[in-house]
């Protein structure tokens, strides 16, 4: 297995077909189709990861296969949660999107390398924190991401299970 990670580019999106890998990811983890309102992203690749300058998209690829074995993606935030005490903005905070890695490569520290880069990004484009949502049901996630010292910052309790939690990166 020699996985190589690389930064996304038009050619990687049409050369590996990331948008449907990403598509399969989503049907198996959350047994969704295509959902405009989650799944814009996907299927606007370039124009939410590639053209902005704070924004970026890693592949895993498994070199000897030629196929991409996992994702991750990091933007500005740009949602409005309802979080208690917590006043994300655009220009300071990053989220994480799209963390996905196939089930056949799970437990090889690939989404640990994958995060090693995210967090390397948003040092040097100057964020403050990075905030993710999870959901509670999705495998091996939250043990994921508090062993990598995400905190809680707002635990739902809604039907998704989903559960807010940020990583303070600049004090």
């Amino acid at each position: 297995m020699n996985i190589i990670i690389k930064e996304l580019t038009p050619e990687i999106i049409s050369k590996y077909d990331v948008a449907n890998f990403l598509f399969t990811m989503i049907k198996k983890c959350y047994k969704l189709d295509y959902t405009p309102q989650y799944h814009y992203d996907v299927v606007n690749l370039e124009q939410y990861y590639i053209k902005p300058e704070k924004s970026n998209f890693f592949v895993a690829i498994d070199s000897d296969e030629n196929k991409v074995i996992a994702t991750s993606a990091i933007r500005a935030y740009d949602k409005n949660y309802d979080i208690k005490d917590k006043h994300y903005t655009k220009d300071k905070t990053a989220s994480i999107y799209r963390v996905f890695v196939d089930e056949q490569y799970r437990r090889c520290k690939i989404a640990t390398r994958l995060l090693g880069k995210i967090e390397e990004f948003c040092i040097k484009k100057e964020y403050n924190e990075i905030y993710l949502h999870t959901q509670r049901d999705s495998c091996g996630a939250l043990p994921f991401w508090l062993h990598n010292n995400y905190q809680i910052t707002h635990d739902t309790q809604n039907e998704l299970g989903t559960i807010h939690m940020e990583k303070i990166i600049k004090k």
